[in-house]
């Protein structure tokens, strides 16, 4: 609530920091998580970043936002935005809304989102699975992602590991289990690594380096 009332007055890179760290952790610890961190965190200065994740569950953007010490954007399944509050704050936070079974529409949504990148120069999560995984095991990802990633080329790309996610909250439930959160991060791999890359090769290479954090 205090998120969206501060978004009224100023932009979310201007004002939910601290608070998004502070307050994912507070949330984090309340649910009876114990949250650490491995490896760096590149500085904000040497951006933009796509931080390209494993997706376990709705703790991982709680997760993100605890590590991640700078304003970060996001798109994100639209079935989110229609959550009580959460969705509307993410509306007020600036984050874009893409749907699962409307490939056209879906292309449109990461054009627009370019923005992000390009213009406001701020960088983004995005998860290269689409959906949380219904068996704690990793999905293929696809390639939507780094078509955006390529047409853009302009982001390093952070290959993040995120374990415990799935034990502490399963898609299909509701239900919290208490238990220990962490969030890994690999080698930032930049435009000048991946540009000669095909799609499916800068896909295979990140899952690669995803699977290897959470090893």
């Amino acid at each position: 609530m205090l998120g969206i009332f501060l978004s009224y007055f100023a932009h979310p890179r201007k004002t939910h920091y601290p608070l998004i760290p502070l307050f994912s952790r507070l949330l984090i610890a309340v649910s009876l998580q114990k949250f650490s961190v491995k490896g760096e965190v590149p500085p904000k200065k040497d951006g933009p970043f796509i931080f390209m994740f494993n997706h376990e569950s709705m703790y991982d953007v709680f997760m993100l936002g605890a590590a991640i010490p700078y304003y970060i954007n996001s798109v994100g399944w639209e079935g989110v935005f229609r959550w009580p509050v959460f969705g509307y704050f993410a509306k007020r936070y600036g984050a874009y809304p893409i749907p699962h079974n409307n490939t056209d529409k879906a292309i449109g949504v990461l054009k627009v989102a370019e923005k992000i990148l390009v213009e406001d120069g701020d960088s983004m999560i995005l998860s290269p699975e689409g959906q949380r995984t219904l068996t704690g095991k990793i999905n293929p990802f696809k390639k939507g992602v780094f078509h955006f990633t390529k047409s853009t080329n302009v982001a390093s790309i952070v290959p993040v590991g995120l374990i415990g996610a799935y034990k502490a909250n399963r898609r299909d439930s509701w239900v919290i289990n208490p238990g220990k959160l962490e969030i890994r991060f690999g080698k930032v791999i930049t435009p000048e690594e991946y540009k000669h890359l095909s799609v499916e090769e800068l896909r295979d290479l990140v899952q690669e380096k995803v699977v290897n954090l959470l090893d």
